[in-house]
């Protein structure tokens, strides 16, 4: 389970920065609630593997940061347009970007984390 939503993770991620970088060069190669669901299922991988480290007690604090990484992922893309009319454009589009990729980051070393303890078990 732990490799599958790893490569959710990557495969998704891509897709989801792919897509999200298209909506700055111009009108984007698909709709923004294509990027959203792609992005809302980074997230979920990362939640799911975070619960699940904390449950099995793997790196604890990195679980929960990267359980409230993939909260805070969701809620900036959520209300990120709101944001932008209130003209904070390039930094918001910045900070959900850097989230983004903090979260697939976020998932690889909880992945690998989980896989090393259960090789060792």
């Amino acid at each position: 389970m732990i490799k599958v939503l790893q490569w959710i993770v990557r495969i998704a991620g891509l897709c989801a920065i792919l897509l999200g970088m298209s909506f700055w060069a111009g009108p984007g190669i698909a709709p923004v609630s294509v990027h959203m669901a792609i992005g809302g299922l980074v997230a979920l991988a990362l939640a799911i593997l975070a619960i699940r480290a904390l449950i099995d007690r793997v790196r604890m604090p990195v679980a929960a940061v990267a359980l409230l990484w993939a909260i805070a992922t969701v809620a900036v893309g959520t209300v990120q347009d709101w944001w932008i009319g209130a003209g904070n454009h390039v930094a918001i589009e910045v900070i959900h970007l850097v989230l983004g990729v903090g979260a697939i980051g976020l998932a690889e070393m909880l992945a690998a984390a989980m896989t090393r303890r259960a090789s060792l078990a």
